[in-house]
């Protein structure tokens, strides 16, 4: 059996295939001419899995070691059926000959795999196995670390964001109960006060952490994102003129309807302005622009200003909760905002330059499309 060399290294010739006069387990490749190297030899020193299967035939017309190796069946190996019926392979269409298939995980015991099977020709199909269970077990150990720092900033922050407006509280008291009788009444309302404006930064903080547990399911459905934008737009774009800033939509003609929660994304679009709405304090001649188009099963939404900027440093830390450099925020904003458009299927990056402004892209899926 030989594989032709095309841009598709992988691409079988379908006459040398079909007249192949070799055992099922062994490939001759070229050999003197090319240096006495032969593609058998090729094949069975990589450690990618790789069969290729005759289904009108019923047989494996290939395997290299690799293969023997990742699914360990060395000393009984799976005959035709038994590969088959692992992989849930079928008959290639004619029109599909040649294409590359997409890589799905499977299940093997206790371990991983990667499969990508392909037509080869109408009656071939290539698959190509890795063993990805070491791999699969160290991104767990590294994501389960990532969670329980993530856990303990989230604490941490909790902890400053209470601790602060509680140790006032506590002097605030402490002193009006040590001075009851003796401060004159307007001192007296002046420290209620004070209390009361500690509880309303702690009130704040709950707000903020139950909208970022209030969407534990998104409600995604059919949005037609122009309609969805212009009432938006309605909606806050009195505000913004309030403060000279100037909102525009720019939306491409027939922009599909998305698939989204229609109550997630217009709170992940608040979030998105008013950190806009900010960051365009004291700049001349404000604005927001929100510009909407499509790319492959993708609406993509950009929020642009023209406002401070971000630098590098700051950047990094965009969606670290309760990190934030405005006086009166509390660093959940951009943290609820991703976790929305995660249940959405979408995705969420920002661009700054400092002293010229942010752009926000964000993409969700278009209705009906595969996400």
């Amino acid at each position: 059996m030989f594989y032709e060399t095309t841009s598709n290294p992988m691409k079988l010739s379908k006459t040398s295939l079909l007249s192949r006069r070799h055992g099922p387990h062994c490939a001759k490749g070229f050999e003197g001419e090319h240096g006495g190297w032969s593609y058998e030899g090729i094949l069975n020193n990589i450690d990618i899995g790789i069969l290729i299967l005759d289904l009108e035939g019923n047989k494996v017309v290939f395997r290299n070691q690799a293969s023997h190796d990742i699914l360990r069946d060395g000393d009984i190996p799976l005959n035709f059926d038994e590969i088959v019926d692992m992989f849930g392979i079928q008959k290639p269409q004619a029109e599909n000959s040649g294409q590359p298939g997409e890589p799905h995980t499977i299940q093997l015991k206790q371990r991983l795999l990667d499969v990508s099977i392909s037509p080869a020709t109408e009656r071939h199909v290539s698959l190509l196995i890795r063993d990805i269970t070491e791999q699969a077990r160290l991104e767990s150990i590294a994501q389960a670390i990532n969670s329980m720092d993530n856990l303990g900033f989230i604490f941490s922050g909790i902890r400053h964001e209470i601790g602060n407006p509680l140790n006032s509280l506590k002097m605030t008291i402490t002193v009006l109960k040590n001075n009851l009788g003796r401060f004159p009444k307007a001192n007296i309302e002046a420290y209620i006060n004070r209390t009361l404006a500690e509880v309303s930064r702690m009130e704040y903080l709950l707000r903020s952490l139950k909208s970022f547990s209030m969407f534990e399911k998104a409600d995604c459905q059919r949005l037609d994102i122009t309609n969805f934008l212009e009432k938006f737009e309605s909606l806050v774009s009195r505000d913004l003129l309030r403060n000279d800033i100037v909102l525009t939509l720019r939306i491409d003609h027939q922009t599909p309807p998305v698939q989204a929660d229609p109550r997630g994304l217009h709170q992940v679009l608040l979030n998105l302005v008013a950190n806009a709405a900010d960051a365009l304090t004291g700049c001349p001649e404000p604005y927001i622009l929100i510009h909407v188009r499509q790319r492959d099963n993708l609406v993509w939404l950009y929020i642009e200003d023209n406002g401070c900027g971000m630098d590098q440093e700051q950047q990094k830390l965009l969606f670290q909760p309760f990190c934030t450099s405005k006086p009166d925020g509390n660093g959940l904003g951009l943290v609820i905002t991703r976790k929305l458009l995660a249940l959405m299927n979408g995705s969420i990056d920002i661009t700054s330059v400092q002293g010229r402004g942010t752009c926000v892209a964000i993409s969700l899926p278009i209705f009906g499309s595969e996400s």
